[in-house]
């Protein structure tokens, strides 16, 4: 198991709801005009998750969420309509650097979008990765994957179109008086649930808000995933929220999460299956051995020895 997953059913709870991940693709497009050439294209109507059983996301943990969405009829060419046009959507959550984050990613669009879905597309997916961060530490994988390259390469660098979300930039008063209570209280969730003592105020109106706007048993699921992701501080600071009896959900909070992943970095980690799967793919489609090294993660003798395994 990928123990930096472990807080990570916060994130999939909230945003598997696609209004809400399409809220939240909106707010983007806000801080990214590309993104909203992007996204003015799509039909919002037809935005869908791809289930976790079939994107392996559960098994594998290469992406939190991974979304489908049609690009609009008018948008299209009149010489000819295809079938289907789609763009794809990944997500990955970190709550602290991960230098690896652009190549997992990579791996996981192969994967996914190229791999797996091809049969749905007529001419491939074009797609968007989304990297959600809340750690404590300043950290933009971006600037790092975009550094060594002169400015009129960067666009063309990566196989998707990339944002980078820090929710530490997300103003408070966006959270209570823009977004809907369910992705105001997930982003200030993400911003506050290693120091909640001290933005109080600003939990108590949140807390508010969800209780006032939303329907009972959806305010009392929305808390009790806060409530769980902030080790149980909410329930103990805002008892009059929780008037109901109700089952918590089985997360792991993300102070569980962190304590085991200085425990994991001490531990030699083993190959990832999907790499290797990757890598055999690629070598028996005869793609060249720079694409496989970059789509795999693996190094060009860890694939000359599959390849002479084969």
């Amino acid at each position: 198991m990928n123990i930096s997953l472990l807080h990570d059913p916060f994130c999939r709870d909230v945003l598997s709801d696609v209004s809400t991940f399409l809220e939240f693709v909106e707010y983007l497009t806000t801080r990214d005009e590309e993104l909203k050439s992007v996204v003015d294209l799509l039909d919002r109507e037809s935005f869908e998750r791809i289930p976790g059983d079939y994107s392996d996301t559960k098994s594998h943990g290469y992406a939190d969420l991974a979304f489908l969405a049609k690009v609009k009829k008018e948008c299209l060419s009149k010489k000819k309509i295809p079938v289907q046009v789609c763009v794809g959507f990944l997500l990955e959550h970190k709550s602290w650097p991960d230098d690896g984050v652009v190549d997992q990613l990579i791996r996981y669009h192969y994967h996914l979008m190229v791999e797996k879905l091809k049969k749905n597309a007529d001419k491939g997916i074009p797609s968007v990765a989304i990297i959600l961060y809340n750690g404590t530490e300043s950290w933009n994988p971006l600037d790092e994957t975009y550094s060594d390259y002169p400015k009129a390469l960067q666009s063309i660098l990566l196989p998707f179109k990339c944002v980078f979300l820090d929710v530490s930039t997300v103003p408070d008063d966006k959270c209570l008086n823009d977004f809907s209570p369910r992705l105001g209280a997930f982003i200030g969730a993400l911003k506050y649930a290693r120091n909640p003592e001290n933005h109080s105020d600003f939990l108590a109106q949140m807390v508010k808000k969800v209780k006032t706007s939303l329907t009972g048993n959806e305010a009392l699921d929305l808390l009790t995933s806060m409530d769980v992701y902030f080790r149980y501080w909410i329930s103990e600071n805002f008892k009059e929220a929780f008037n109901m009896d109700f089952v918590r959900p089985p997360y792991r909070t993300i102070h569980d999460a962190e304590v085991e992943e200085a425990v994991e970095k001490a531990v030699e980690k083993t190959e990832d299956r999907v790499a290797v799967q990757t890598a055999l793919k690629m070598l028996s489609d005869s793609k060249p051995m720079d694409e496989i090294v970059r789509y795999s993660g693996l190094s060009e003798e860890r694939i000359r020895s599959l390849q002479q395994s084969k």
